[in-house]
């Protein structure tokens, strides 16, 4: 079988890890890569670019044609509808879903010993407007680019309180997975900032009609409590009508056999930040997450993702 994936770092871990674990339930996999539209623009912010498969539509091309017979993403950059013709055949066990503060080599302290106006580095509005909805006072600038090239642009931006970063936000998750674990100076409080729908997992897509695939994948790589804790933060997502560039946050997990999911939704300027929390059933997930959405709707969130999108470019497009 041909596996697709995109060429970064990242996103070739992935990729093998999924590869080896295929071969080790004794299936021939050859790796193959694109280049995505997201990783082509790389001088605007994501949210000026457009977030409708901006990570996926050259792998769902290929897929479709037949050119390659599966494809590996991070799961928060998938659409939570895909293409006629794809499924989501698997979910593999999530990594850590939390967001990591990335300190400054000459910044000694953590999230807290920011002082005032900090500046601080992320491509993602949700960890913008949740920066900001904690605390107003920070500066927020975008950057864009791998793991390695955003530590890079990080480490190189000057010294903190002269006018350099004094950190950027990224996921743990990938920070693990590239052995850069070393440089989380702090793993962020969900209480302070949830995590993306669906951070720190694996989805694995083939075309609906190749049954055998989808029966190999998910016999060799779903897990079941992380495919219900997504289930239920993507049924948000998709109730509320966010794409991966717009801020809503999620988290689910199964706890005593209950599965909890939070959600919240921020104003980019942190004005605003409506957020609750739910419980129920592990077997009722997607319900969940709908029934999360519309608490969240009826507190005000729909007037924020309204006034979001009016704001950003008018090339973005909802998932």
């Amino acid at each position: 079988m041909k596996l697709g994936t995109r060429a970064s770092k990242l996103a070739l871990w992935q990729a093998h890890h999924v590869a080896d674990r295929l071969r080790r339930a004794g299936h021939s996999i050859d790796v193959v890569t694109f280049t995505t539209q997201g990783d082509r623009i790389l001088d605007k912010p994501l949210a000026e670019i457009g977030d409708k498969g901006l990570f996926t539509q050259e792998l769902d091309r290929a897929l479709l044609d037949g050119t390659i017979h599966l494809a590996v993403h991070s799961l928060k950059d998938l659409p939570t509808t895909l293409p006629p013709g794809l499924v989501l055949a698997a979910v593999s066990e999530r990594e850590e879903p939390w967001d990591a503060f990335v300190a400054h080599p000459d910044f000694d302290g953590a999230l807290a010993d920011l002082p005032p106006g900090a500046i601080l580095a992320t491509s993602s509005l949700r960890r913008q407007a949740q920066l900001k909805a904690w605390r107003p006072d920070l500066r927020v600038v975008s950057v864009r680019g791998n793991v390695p090239t955003r530590i890079a642009k990080l480490d190189a931006s000057g010294a903190p309180g002269a006018g350099g970063w004094h950190g950027a936000i990224l996921a743990a998750a990938g920070l693990i997975r590239l052995d850069l674990a070393g440089r989380i100076r702090e793993r962020i409080d969900p209480a302070v900032m949830l995590p993306a729908v669906s951070q720190g997992a694996l989805g694995i897509v083939c075309a609906e009609a190749d049954t055998a695939t989808a029966d190999a994948l998910r016999t060799a790589l779903a897990d079941p409590a992380t495919t219900v804790a997504v289930t239920a933060e993507r049924a948000l997502l998709r109730r509320l009508e966010g794409g991966c560039q717009i801020p809503v946050a999620a988290w689910a997990r199964i706890d005593g056999g209950v599965l909890h999911l939070d959600g919240a939704v921020a104003a980019l300027d942190g004005s605003r930040l409506v957020r609750d929390t739910l419980r129920g059933a592990p077997a009722d997930a997607e319900a969940l997450g709908v029934e999360l959405a519309e608490a969240l709707l009826g507190r005000g969130a729909g007037e924020i993702l309204r006034a979001i999108r009016a704001a950003t470019a008018p090339d973005v497009r909802l998932t």
